[in-house]
């Protein structure tokens, strides 16, 4: 039973004008007005008086006034179940009992259906306020240390698209479909999109419900293959270019890759064979390792007066990479050193993986922790007060020098 019509709020009544036009049930000979005062009624310039809500409400189904908040209270379900639904129901049950893989899809199709439009499940309706405060928690944990840059920018770039693909509406449903197409493309982008939505329902939602039904998603691991070490030697062998080859015999050391790009020239001792970045990030980190011994004298003698042959003539006003020890960026390095693999070997490895070649030969040497040290993996107060002092420090190169020794091209040429 409808509440009497001088009860019913102008904001009902305009959304209920605007559902039927939508739905085409109303036009202004209908309603007994002009065209003009139709469309100022829809855009709110002018207020819906009671005889219009009359012809409003003879033109509305159940249906047109469940879309209304204010009506939908007053919708008799039951009617509707009566008279509609359980009619439909028995067809789709007949029709499933025959068809029971193709029910199975209809099912799934209806609740993301149903969760998009907000009539069944937990559906949420991102707004703009929600993005500015997902980008400002971003930037508050960025600046506090406990996101880095590379998971601050994937955090932005796959909710957004994660967004886009469910039209800025979050439910289980619709991120359970909206994944794995996305995996069908890239299983690591639907990883980061699976775990940027359940982040943003988690501290920017703060929806435990939902939070508890969105499906997590991981990329299928890949077991990192390291190259050999005769490949690895051949790469070194045929780098003719200082700053690839340079590049290479710092990457022996076990440092990471990417800390090696961008490792300041401070950071480098060459004549104590040590580089010491001591970058202690929240999940990746990388104190100090060792140059072997063979790299020295081409450091010394052959890289060191290019690089600054270089810096005379190629660095102007590229502030970032003069303080660098490889100022060149490391875009020119990969496609240099992926062109002499192709030559020499015939295929390419990934130079992160030479790292992993690395650890693994030292594990056959030195004791866990010893590599771990050595590898950014043990905890930087335990290398602050064991491995910098200066024994301990000499002792662990010794071993270094002897495992890599072990390695036919690192091995010192007898004198």
């Amino acid at each position: 039973m409808l509440p009497p019509i001088k009860d019913i709020p102008q904001t009902a009544r305009r959304q209920l004008l605007l559902v039927l036009v939508e739905r085409g049930k109303v036009r202004p000979s209908i309603l007994g007005v002009s065209r003009s005062y139709l469309y100022m009624m829809k855009r709110g310039q002018r207020p819906i008086p009671d005889r219009i809500v009359e012809k409003l409400l003879e033109q509305a189904t159940d249906d047109d006034l469940a879309r209304v908040p204010f009506f939908a209270q007053y919708v008799e379900y039951s009617r509707i179940r009566s008279m509609d639904v359980d009619r439909m129901v028995r067809l789709i049950v007949e029709w499933a009992k025959a068809n029971p893989a193709s029910a199975r899809v209809l099912l799934d199709a209806l609740e993301t259906e149903f969760e998009r439009l907000g009539l069944a499940g937990r559906a949420v309706k991102v707004t703009e306020a929600h993005w500015e405060e997902w980008l400002s928690y971003l930037d508050s944990r960025r600046e506090a240390g406990t996101l880095s840059y590379k998971q601050w920018q994937s955090h932005r770039i796959y909710l957004k698209r994660l967004l886009d693909a469910t039209g800025w509406v979050i439910a289980p449903g619709l991120v359970r479909r909206a994944i794995p197409e996305e995996a069908a493309r890239s299983p690591k982008a639907a990883q980061k999109m699976s775990e940027s939505v359940r982040l943003f329902v988690r501290e920017i939602l703060q929806d435990q419900d939902l939070y508890a039904r969105l499906p997590r998603f991981r990329a299928r691991s890949r077991k990192t293959v390291a190259p050999s070490w005769p490949d690895i030697c051949k790469v070194i062998e045929a780098a003719e270019w200082p700053p690839a080859k340079a590049l290479l015999y710092l990457a022996l050391s076990g440092m990471r890759i990417e800390t090696l790009y961008t490792i300041t020239i401070d950071k480098v001792d060459i004549d104590r064979r040590i580089v010491a970045p001591m970058a202690d990030r929240r999940y990746k980190r990388d104190f100090f390792g060792f140059i072997p011994i063979v790299a020295v004298e081409y450091l010394r003698e052959v890289y060191l007066p290019w690089r600054e042959i270089w810096l005379e003539t190629a660095v102007k006003g590229q502030e970032d990479l003069r303080e660098r020890f490889i100022p060149v960026k490391p875009r020119r390095i990969r496609q240099y050193l992926y062109e002499i693999m192709d030559r020499v070997l015939g295929y390419r490895f990934e130079l992160r993986t030479i790292r992993h070649r690395v650890t693994t030969h030292l594990t056959l040497y030195l004791s866990k922790l010893e590599v771990d040290v050595l590898t950014g993996h043990a905890p930087r107060d335990v290398v602050q007060a064991h491995y910098l002092q200066l024994d301990i420090l000499e002792d662990l190169r010794r071993k270094y020098d002897e495992a890599m020794s072990r390695v036919p091209c690192l091995s010192p040429s007898p004198p």
